[in-house]
């Protein structure tokens, strides 16, 4: 009966009128659960409520057609790096950083044509790091700000130092050479309270991270840190091994993975799930990690059985739903200590991925 609803002019501002046409025509009781209604398919997360359901039947028109910044989420832009680049000396940076200080000036004025006003901008180096964890309001705080000093691999500090930073004022993060495109805006869900992207192995790609304060998922994975370190420090315990087997070395990503699972008790592979009230509330959204290719002037979704794993200059985040790819994985390739080129896959001539996002050789 849904049908007879013309999904085109349904907006969730709407859903309390709906919700009373919808428990007529289908003489559903309108209590807090669907679980009553037959011949009603809706994935585990999204059973609890009329609200989360309705929101699913339109979610394509209420996710693609805003192209709005999710009002939730702070439009402040987070950074973080061993050493403050926007304040550093240009003499005192090494070719790749001025090519990483390139870049994060794109992605400011990237966000800024994204909001139509210049964004906030924070940048934490390690003391600024340090500084917020040992006064984070959570238990773990000063015992995970010492874990993060003790700390050798510098992606795994600023996986820890990016939690913080979001714990505390919520906003988009983003690495220093992730280079987030245009269509961005326009496929996130106005909705959104937690914004990243998966990869293949079922952990999260959090090079790009958007969430609200506060939000469950991040507290969750701060605390997983505190454990993991609690482990890792153990006498007797195999450091290597427990790294290794911890998301191969990439820990933030498979700690992360594991706090959300634990949080939203989901198995859906939905690029966006409506979380039921239980949950707060929360709407989090996710983008695949894909290989694209140049074409033109811009770039575009390979298909998945044509992809090549011998660069990784290649590689960056998809919006499922709209097959838009909306961000490059890496602008700069540590290997030849230069911006990435994105030739080998590409229909146009080499640096052609430094020419589409309007950087220069330094």
């Amino acid at each position: 009966m849904l049908d007879m609803l013309d999904a085109r002019h349904v907006r969730m501002r709407a859903v309390p009128r709906l919700l009373a046409i919808f428990c007529l025509l289908v003489r559903c009781p309108c209590s807090h659960s669907l679980e009553s209604c037959k011949n009603s398919e809706i994935e585990p997360e999204e059973t609890s409520s009329l609200v989360t359901h309705l929101a699913r039947q339109f979610r394509t028109n209420v996710s693609t057609e805003g192209e709005a910044l999710p009002s939730q989420i702070p439009r402040k832009l987070l950074f973080t790096y061993k050493t403050n680049l926007f304040k550093a000396e240009q003499g005192d940076l090494s070719i790749h950083e001025k090519i990483l200080l390139a870049n994060m000036k794109r992605t400011v004025r990237v966000f800024q044509n994204m909001t139509g006003a210049a964004p906030e901008v924070e940048m934490w180096d390690d003391q600024d790091c340090f500084t917020a964890l040992d006064e984070l309001q959570m238990k773990e705080g000063h015992e995970l700000a010492l874990d993060f000093r003790r700390e050798a691999v510098g992606m795994i500090k600023s996986d820890i130092c990016r939690l913080v930073m979001l714990y505390n004022t919520g906003g988009y993060y983003f690495d220093i050479d992730v280079a987030p495109l245009d269509a961005l805006h326009k496929v996130l869900d106005p909705r959104a309270t937690f914004v990243t992207t998966k990869i293949k192995d079922g952990n999260f790609f959090q090079a790009f991270l958007a969430t609200t304060p506060k939000h469950p998922v991040i507290r969750k994975s701060l605390t997983k840190f505190k454990t993991w370190y609690n482990e890792y420090w153990a006498p007797g315990q195999n450091q290597k091994k427990l790294r290794r087997e911890t998301g191969g070395g990439n820990i933030g990503t498979a700690l992360l993975a594991r706090s959300f699972k634990e949080w939203s008790s989901s198995t859906s592979e939905s690029p966006l799930l409506v979380h039921h009230a239980g949950k707060g509330g929360h709407v989090s959204q996710f983008f695949q990690e894909w290989q694209f290719e140049m074409q033109g002037q811009g770039v575009a979704p390979r298909e998945r059985g044509h992809f090549s794993y011998d660069d990784f200059c290649d590689w960056g985040a998809v919006d499922t739903r709209t097959n838009t790819v909306v961000l490059i994985a890496r602008v700069y390739d540590w290997r030849t200590n230069k911006i990435c080129e994105a030739s080998k896959l590409s229909k146009s001539p080499a640096n052609s991925l430094a020419n589409f996002l309007g950087l220069s050789l330094p």
